[in-house]
C-alpha cells in the first residue's frame, strides 16, 4: 500500500501542481517566491520583475499577506483568507482564498484558489465600492476643506461689519448708536434693580480753535489722541464712547455721584497735564469741562439722564471751562 500511496504523492502532486488554476508557491519568511507553479508564473509574466509575493498582490492586500505570513510561523492551523492579486497595472484586481502552511525547512507553502465567479464578482463590485468610497472621501474632504475656510472668512468679515457698526471709526471708541444702546441698558438695569449708575458728558475746551488754526487733519488727531487718554484712564468697568463732535460720554455702572466725581476730576487732571503733538510738529495743552449726572431710578429715563448731563456740562462751561459741574436737581 505503501508504494501505491507514494506513486500518487509524487505523481499526483505533479499533476495538480501543473494544471490546478490554484497559485502555488514555496516562498520564504519576507515573502520572497523560491518556487511557484504554473499558474502563477502567468502572474508573474503579468507582473514582470516581481521576486516577492507581496508585488503580486494588490497594495491593500500586502499588509495581510504579512499577517498571514507571522501567523503561520506561529501557528500550526491558519484560518485561509482573501487577498487580491494584481491583474498588470490597470486591470482589476483577482480574489483568492489563501492558506500558508509552514515547513521544517523554516519557508511556507501557499495555496490560493480562485474564487467562484459569483464571489469575484462581488469582490471586484466591494472594490469598486470601495474605490468610490475613497474618492468621494478624498471630495468631501476637500469641501469641508474649501467650507472651513469660507467659514472662516466669514467669521472674519461678520467682526469686521461689527466693528463698523459699533466702533467710531476716527476714534475707535464706541460710536453714538453704541454707546445709546449701552446707556439705556444700564438705565434699564439701574430701575431694575433700584441701583446706582453715573454719566459723564466730556467736552474738549475750544476744540474750534484747534480746527480754524491747524485745520481739520489736526482737530481729528487731537480728537483722536484725547480718546485715547480717555481710554486709558477710565475704569475696565466703565463705557466711553464719541457722543458726536468734541463730546464724549463715559457711563459708568453701580456708581454714585462721590466716585463719578472723583472720576471726572481725575480725567480733568490728566487731560491738562497731558501735551499733545499732532502732525509731528504742533504741541499744546488741552483742557476738558465735564458735566456729572446720577440717575434717580424712580423718576430718570436714558434722555433725562443725557439731558441732566448736558446741564451740568452747560453750567461747567459757564463757570470757565477746565472744571466739572454737578446736576443737581431741582
Amino acid at each position: 500500500m505503501g508504494q501505491p500511496l507514494e506513486r500518487l504523492l509524487t505523481y499526483g502532486s505533479r499533476l495538480l501542481l501543473e494544471h490546478t488554476q490554484s497559485l502555488i508557491a514555496l516562498i520564504d519568511q519576507s515573502a520572497g517566491l523560491i518556487a511557484w507553479n504554473s499558474s502563477l508564473a502567468h502572474r508573474l509574466v503579468l507582473m514582470p520583475g516581481a521576486e516577492t509575493l507581496l508585488q503580486l498582490l494588490a497594495p491593500q492586500s500586502r499588509p495581510r499577506c504579512l499577517e498571514l505570513i507571522a501567523q503561520a510561523l506561529t501557528t500550526p492551523t491558519v484560518d485561509p483568507i482573501i487577498l487580491n492579486f494584481a491583474n498588470g497595472p490597470i486591470g482589476l484586481p483577482s480574489s483568492y482564498h489563501c492558506r500558508m502552511i509552514a515547513i521544517p525547512t523554516g519557508e511556507l507553502i501557499l495555496l490560493a484558489e480562485p474564487m467562484a465567479a459569483l464571489d469575484q464578482q462581488a469582490a471586484e463590485q466591494y472594490l469598486q465600492l470601495t474605490n468610490d468610497l475613497a474618492i468621494t472621501t478624498r471630495s468631501l474632504q476637500k469641501t469641508r476643506h474649501a467650507l472651513e475656510k469660507k467659514q472662516h472668512l466669514l467669521e472674519d468679515a461678520l467682526l469686521r461689519l461689527e466693528h463698523l457698526v459699533h466702533i467710531d471709526d476716527l476714534t475707535q471708541l464706541l460710536n453714538r448708536r453704541s454707546i445709546m444702546q449701552r446707556l439705556a441698558d444700564e438705565t434699564d438695569r439701574a430701575k431694575r434693580y433700584q441701583s446706582a449708575v453715573s454719566l459723564l458728558l466730556i467736552d474738549i475746551d475750544h476744540f474750534k480753535q484747534i480746527n480754524d488754526r491747524y485745520g481739520h487733519q489736526a482737530g481729528d488727531e487731537v480728537l483722536q489722541l484725547c480718546a485715547g487718554l480717555l481710554q486709558r484712564s477710565i475704569r475696565t468697568t466703565d463705557y466711553l464712547g464719541r457722543y458726536g463732535g468734541e463730546e464724549f460720554l463715559c457711563i459708568l455702572p453701580m456708581t454714585g455721584v462721590a466716585a463719578a466725581i472723583d472720576l471726572a476730576e481725575r480725567l480733568r487732571c490728566r487731560v491738562e497735564r497731558d501735551r499733545f503733538t499732532v502732525s509731528d510738529t504742533i504741541t499744546f495743552s488741552l483742557t476738558v469741562s465735564v458735566g456729572v449726572a446720577e440717575i434717580d431710578p424712580q423718576h430718570d429715563t436714558t434722555e433725562l439722564l443725557i439731558a441732566h448731563a448736558d446741564s451740568a456740562l452747560y453750567e461747567a462751561k459757564a463757570h470757565g471751562r477746565n472744571c466739572y459741574a454737578l446736576w443737581r436737581g431741582v
